[in-house]
């Protein structure tokens, strides 16, 4: 314990024990438990000698930016009463990250071998910023503690309230808020706020860690699977982004910086991009789309022989949401009329909608849907 700082010994055989001890070493276990855990992920993809114990980070349920990864485990946080769910993803940073939800269904579509983003999320800009955006509005532009306190004296008192301790805590939020830069502390009691200060908390909230964890999945496929695929992969996002994600020469990183250049290399071969080796890679602008369309006419035409149906191709589909079914290029719902079968881009407006009636308008954008409970009634 001495070698933690938590002990310290008085006189021969005699030692004080500090208060934080306890705490320290069950965070301590904790600590230890979940570095166990992670290289025993690593050892399950035959990765434990290639990624060492330095390559570790343990973020607990926030992030000051987006993980992009590989899903290498998942599992409770905790002990079985434990409702937290973590993830370990092996990181295009070259690093192996621990994650943990409070929400488990957050989780609910995640598996291994997928290729997700964990991003920290902000739900609503904070009640603070808010009051400071009202008050500043009324004084153009400055927000004055004086003024606010004047606002809430009188009815905070009546309601047994402190209003000096109210006004300090937004005072305490614009302090924070200036070391990042986003407002000017003129003297006092003068601030100058931005007319998007709401905006401005929501991304120093987001910096900060946020309220907790978001994840999305970019890929249900692995790397290998995305190089030879007929759809739109995660690989193909990346190749065609003007906003590519970051990605170290190390881990997975570098696999993955291998696997766009073997996927360069298979857009060529299929007629779909040109370019030489150390001449660079051209695609066309339309690539994805391209992708998509031929992906699920292949999909589609072997889905619908399976049914007994005809394939539809139309910009306007229509029928009953028989399903849903994932493919390279993303997740599609499966419709039927009785005589044809379409497959078109799943949203989350569809979740509750299986085994009804819907119809939609294919759109660059979208889908355009309509629904109703049976054919000629709408809702």
């Amino acid at each position: 314990m001495a070698k933690y700082g938590l002990a310290s010994e008085i006189e021969p055989g005699r030692w004080a024990i500090v208060d934080k001890a306890e705490a320290t070493l069950r965070a301590l276990g904790e600590r230890g438990d979940i570095i166990k855990t992670m290289h025993r992920a690593l050892s399950d993809h035959g990765l434990a000698e290639q990624r060492g114990a330095d390559q570790y980070l343990l973020h607990g349920d926030r992030v000051g930016a987006p993980i992009v990864g590989r899903v290498l485990g998942k599992g409770l946080a905790g002990d079985e009463m434990c409702e937290r769910l973590y993830l370990i993803v092996d990181g295009v940073d070259g690093r192996i990250h621990h994650l943990e939800f409070a929400k488990a269904e957050a989780l609910d579509d995640i598996r291994r071998g997928m290729i997700v983003e964990a991003a920290p999320v902000v739900a609503e800009p904070r009640a603070a910023d808010r009051n400071i955006a009202i008050v500043a509005a009324g004084e153009g532009g400055l927000y004055r503690p004086s003024r606010h306190l004047d606002r809430f004296r009188d009815s905070f008192t009546r309601k047994g309230k402190d209003p000096d301790a109210f006004v300090r805590f937004h005072v305490r939020r614009l302090e924070a808020m200036r070391r990042a830069g986003h407002v000017d502390r003129l003297d006092a009691d003068a601030w100058r706020i931005p007319e998007d200060i709401a905006e401005r908390g929501m991304r120093y909230d987001l910096s900060r860690g946020g309220d907790g964890l978001s994840v999305r999945i970019l890929s249900t496929l692995d790397l290998e699977a995305q190089i030879g695929s007929d759809g739109a992969t995660w690989l193909d996002r990346e190749l065609t982004s003007t906003s590519r994600t970051p990605m170290a020469q190390a881990g997975f990183g570098r696999d993955t910086a291998s696997a766009l250049e073997r996927r360069k290399r298979t857009l060529i071969e299929r007629g779909y991009a040109s370019g030489r080796p150390g001449e660079g890679f051209r695609a066309p602008s339309d690539l994805l789309s391209r992708l998509e369309r031929a992906e699920v006419a292949r999909v589609g035409r072997a889905i619908a022989g399976e049914r007994g149906l005809a394939f539809n191709e139309a910009k306007t589909v229509t029928g009953k949401l028989v399903g849903a079914t994932q493919l390279a290029s993303g997740r599609f719902a499966m419709l039927e009329d009785g005589l044809g079968f379409s497959l078109v881009p799943w949203h989350p407006v569809l979740d509750k909608r299986l085994d009804q009636h819907i119809s939609g308008v294919m759109r660059e954008s979208g889908v355009d849907w309509t629904f109703s409970r049976k054919r000629g009634l709408g809702l």
